[in-house]
């Protein structure tokens, strides 16, 4: 594999790794534990815990558009270098389609998620309903996480066969010892051109020779 290639992945999964389990964490977790206190403290909490997140937030972001733009890129130009299906291949199994309805869906989460950090009055909306948008943002996270394991399994390309320089004829099944002893054995009375069987016995017997020599 290409470093890269796999620098650009593992970019991308660490990145998304922060910003799912964030999300996990700020509903299930975080969210159910601030309605123990007043509104006051609340609000304090929030500002204290936006301040801290929000770069993270912007830098996931980033880490997961231009890794994974930089990865589609990559990809497209394997698949068109490589010939894969005579350059049929990406309209075969629709990986186009799927890669921008995954683009789309990350740009909503993006979005929300920005405005679940965010303080500007644009967004407030978003804030006013955390749970309600937390789920929403989350269950994106998650749909584009499941494209993403279904594109990767795209990515064997197709089923080529490569030769490896050694052939194994499956119709012939090689002999067994036994098998080839007589096989060696019948070669070998033939090659002996003596008289047929039934002469050889006639000869054995008592006066065979002189009965075989009349």
């Amino acid at each position: 594999m290409d470093p890269v290639t796999l620098l650009l992945r593992w970019a991308h999964i660490l990145a998304a790794i922060v910003a799912m389990g964030a999300l996990v964490f700020a509903r299930f977790g975080l969210l159910p534990a601030l309605g123990d206190f007043d509104t006051a403290t609340r609000d304090r909490l929030h500002d204290s815990i936006r301040r801290r997140w929000l770069p993270w937030v912007i830098g996931a972001i980033t880490v997961l558009l231009a890794s994974g733009l930089a990865n589609f890129l990559l990809f497209n130009g394997r698949v068109k270098a490589e010939g894969w299906a005579d350059g049929a291949w990406m309209r075969q199994t629709s990986y186009h389609a799927l890669f921008g309805a995954k683009f789309l869906l990350a740009l909503v989460a993006f979005y929300l998620a920005s405005a679940l950090v965010g303080r500007g009055a644009g967004t407030q909306w978003v804030r006013n309903d955390r749970a309600k948008w937390l789920s929403v943002t989350l269950g994106t996270m998650l749909a584009v996480v499941l494209l993403s394991g279904w594109m990767r399994q795209l990515h064997t390309g197709p089923n080529v066969a490569e030769d490896s320089g050694v052939r194994i004829d499956r119709r012939e099944r090689p002999l067994d010892n036994a098998a080839r002893e007589d096989a060696d054995g019948q070669e070998r009375q033939e090659a002996d051109g003596g008289a047929p069987a039934a002469d050889r016995e006639a000869a054995a017997a008592p006066g065979g020779r002189e009965e075989a020599a009349r």
